[in-house]
């Protein structure tokens, strides 16, 4: 039987016994529990500690000596922390863990540890404090948060990248809610796009709707409203007006996005600054519609008016002005200005350019761009600041239009309504205008000088009678005609250039194989100059005779291109020519006629003089014959007929002597004479003859010689005659052909004359024989040119004689006597 006291034993026992496995059993969940609470620290690299400041004791967790890779076994302390925190944080931290000890206060810090191998943690640190009797004890714990500090570095740079390529590509990003619009994130580049200032949040949607370029909106509200609508992505161009006045031209892509039950919740999407494609865009089909005015050949006015608005279309809110430079007035005249008020350009139209006169005439005459930012400030808008600030320009930039030779052709002005620089982008713009504008200037100026120029050639075409053409090789068929061509042979210009078939019909058949033959139409590809003369016959049946001269062309590889040349009338000049030819003929004719009349009256005269004591002479010697011969001879007879011939010869050469000293004291007609002045009139005279067969006269006129009384015609015969004969006597002979005329004082009180040629010379011993009548050595002479000459010469007192040259030619001097020695 079991008694009160074993019951009781019993009871403790059972309970000991349950205790026990309690308390067993507790200490494996708590075992577990540690297990659980140290893997989760592991798995989320979160390690606790206990630290009571008042004793420096430090309780590490496992993961705790994880992180600082310190041995379990070693007992942590502060200093071994501070061993293992970033030198540039160690300073920080240990600030921040003394305050917290002095204070009692809980605490958070974040700071790096760098590893033995020399790798950084960063760690973030919470601690909590706990007071009781015995002082403050902070219990907390460090996370390593190496792997988050590294993806947010990685997230900043990928967003700095970001940043970056927007700012590069000038591309903001945005979200924007549906409901209300309003928007959820507004990228950096965005704010600096549309010119917000992001400290002041982002803008609503009016505020957007309001940077929209007025004459846009419309558009813009009717895309995203469609968008909307129909759920659908969205693209659209348009442009943004910037407080300052700027435009800038925008490209936006939206994409829908939708919730869980498909609902359209808002919008994403980009948007692009475009603005320096689209100004490039405007400025290339600008500058292509300028070239394309400047090749058509419109006014210089229109395509100087339209630089003009293509900058002010490029440059918002630009006033631009083109003048010239009118150098023979030293001034600038009005060109082009769409914008600027009338009155203000009448007003600057002629200023006079200088060193301080304003932009433009400043630039003008620096021939370099003149920047004036603020014209109410600018010494050099002095002369000019009330006339500019009554019309509300501010600012004006001057460029100088120079010409390819650097010439100032003109100025380039850009006016603002405002105070300001111009940037980078406006100064490519305008120098790029500028340039246009210095081709179109330019090219009017040559266009105009070749008006004038082919003006004149045409005038002086016309005055010559001279047509100009060219002739293609590759094509071979003509290419130019001068109107003057066109004239010259006969063609209608309005029918265009002639074929060359049609050329030669109107070549003179007899002259036609020859042209073709001389001219390049043969063989073209030899290249050779030619100068060919022939007739032409017009429709009316006229004939002309033309001149034709053809020059060949080649490129730099020596290739043949073409032949340029000209045609000349010369039928007036053929024809003077043969009148020329005719007259002298005709003179040689009437010369000739003259001397065989002269010859048949010289012969008349003396047949009729001489033919009486001849025919007597005749009758006496039959006489005389008849008396010999009868059976008995009457001498007396005989000799009285003898006696009479005698007598009837000696009056028949009586004639004779009489003639000849007709020729020697003849009845002339007498005057004072300058011998210089009959020398200077028979060079006139033959000037003809002495030019056909390029013979030089030379004169050697001694000067205040006396004058000579005598016959003026007869002494213009004899200086005629021997001219003549110097000439005749030169026209064959090769090398150079001069005849030299002398004047000078001779023998007592008298005159010599002397005309020299270089020609066939004097028959060997004959100087005085050519002076003998009827002895020539001509084939068509007479023999009496020379006697004639000489007889005259002679009668006014003088002589007449002839020299042979030492190198070659003749000579022949003549002297007269001048008034004082005929009165002697």
């Amino acid at each position: 039987m079991t008694t009160k006291s074993d019951e009781n034993e019993l009871l403790r026992s059972v309970a000991l016994q349950n205790a026990t496995s309690i308390l067993a059993a507790r200490r494996r969940a708590e075992r577990r529990n540690e297990a659980y609470l140290a893997e989760a620290q592991r798995l989320s690299h979160t390690g606790s500690f206990g630290w009571r400041p008042s004793t420096d004791e430090i309780i590490w967790s496992e993961e705790t000596f994880r992180i600082f890779q310190y041995d379990g076994t070693t007992k942590p302390t502060l200093e071994l922390v501070l061993q293992r925190i970033h030198p540039e944080d160690a300073a920080s931290v240990k600030q921040i863990i003394q305050r917290a000890a002095h204070d009692g206060k809980d605490f958070e810090l974040e700071y790096r540890l760098v590893m033995p191998g020399g790798a950084v943690k960063h760690v973030n640190v919470m601690a909590h404090a706990l007071a009781d009797e015995s002082g403050v004890e902070f219990v907390g714990a460090v996370m390593d948060v190496s792997d988050r500090k590294q993806a947010e570095e990685a997230l900043r740079r990928s967003e700095s990248h970001l940043a970056e390529a927007q700012r590069l590509t000038h591309t903001g990003s945005w979200v924007w809610r549906v409901a209300g619009r309003g928007a959820s994130h507004l990228s950096e580049e965005w704010y600096r796009i549309y010119g917000f200032d992001p400290e002041e949040g982002m803008p609503d949607w009016e505020e957007r709707l309001r940077r929209v370029h007025p004459q846009d909106r419309a558009k813009w509200q009717g895309t995203i409203d469609r968008a909307i609508r129909e759920k659908s992505d969205y693209e659209v161009e348009f442009r943004i007006l910037l407080p300052d006045g700027a435009v800038k031209y925008i490209h936006t892509v939206g994409h829908p996005v939708f919730n869980a039950s498909g609902d359209l919740t808002e919008f994403v999407g980009s948007a692009t600054d475009i603005t320096e494609r689209k100004r490039a865009e405007v400025l290339l089909a600008g500058e292509k519609r300028l070239l394309e005015m400047i090749a058509k050949g419109d006014s210089r006015e229109l395509i100087l008016e339209g630089a003009c608005l293509l900058v002010e279309e490029l440059a918002s809110g630009s006033l631009c002005s083109i003048l010239l430079l009118d150098a023979s007035a030293n001034c600038l005249r009005h060109g082009a200005a769409p914008s600027l008020p009338k009155v203000y350009t009448e007003a600057i139209d002629g200023i006079v350019i200088g060193p301080t006169v304003g932009s433009c005439g400043t630039a003008a005459y620096k021939a370099e761009p003149v920047i004036v930012a603020d014209i109410t400030t600018d010494p050099l808008w002095a002369d000019f600041r009330n006339l500019a600030l009554a019309h509300e320009l501010r600012a004006c930039w001057s460029t100088p239009i120079l010409s390819s030779a650097g010439r100032v052709l003109g100025t380039f002005a850009t006016y603002y309504r405002q105070p300001r620089n111009p940037s980078p982008q406006e100064r490519n713009i305008i120098e790029r205008v500028t340039h246009l504008g210095s081709i179109a200037i330019e090219r009017k100026q040559a266009e105009e000088t070749l008006r004038r120029s082919e003006s004149y050639l045409a005038e002086a075409e016309g005055l010559t009678g001279t047509g100009s053409w060219a002739w293609s090789v590759a094509s071979r068929r003509s290419v130019y005609w001068s109107q003057e061509n066109y004239r010259l042979f006969g063609f209608d210009p309005e029918r265009g250039i002639p074929s060359d078939e049609a050329f030669y019909q109107r070549v003179h058949p007899e002259d036609r194989d020859r042209v073709r033959r001389n001219v390049f139409v043969e063989n073209p590809n030899e290249g050779s100059h030619f100068d060919v003369d022939f007739r032409i016959v017009l429709p009316g049946g006229a004939i002309k005779y033309v001149r034709s001269t053809g020059h060949p062309v080649r490129n730099s590889s020596g290739d043949l291109l073409e032949y340029v040349g000209t045609s000349i009338d010369v039928t007036e000049r053929k024809r003077a020519e043969e009148e020329r030819e005719r007259l002298r003929q005709a003179q040689a004719d009437l010369a000739r006629v003259n001397r065989v009349t002269t010859m048949g009256e010289l012969t008349a005269s003396l047949a009729h003089e001489v033919n009486q004591p001849i025919a007597a002479t005749l009758t006496n010697a039959n006489t005389c014959l008849r008396w010999l011969t009868r059976d008995v001879p009457d001498l007396e007879e005989a000799r009285a007929a003898a006696m009479r011939i005698v007598k009837d010869q000696t009056r028949a050469a009586d004639i004779v002597s009489r003639i000849r000293l007709g020729f020697k004291k003849g009845i002339h007609q007498q005057e004072l004479i300058d011998v210089n002045e009959i020398i200077r009139e028979m060079i006139v005279l033959l000037r003809g003859e002495t030019t056909r067969y390029s013979i030089s006269v030379r004169t050697e006129l001694a000067a205040d010689l006396p004058q000579v009384l005598g016959d003026r015609v007869e002494l213009q015969q004899v200086l005629m005659n021997l001219m003549m004969n110097g000439i005749d006597a030169m026209k064959e002979v090769d090398g150079s052909r001069e005849l030299a005329i002398k004047s000078q004082r001779g023998e007592k009180e008298g005159l010599m004359m002397s005309v020299t040629d270089t020609g066939v010379g004097l028959p060997p011993q004959q100087e005085e024989q050519i002076f003998h009548a009827f002895f020539t050595t001509k084939p068509h002479g007479t023999g009496m040119g020379l006697r004639i000459s000489r007889s005259i010469v002679e009668s006014h007192g003088g002589r007449l004689w002839a020299a042979g040259n030492p190198s070659r030619g003749a000579s022949f001097h003549f002297t007269l006597p001048t008034k004082v020695g005929a009165d002697e």
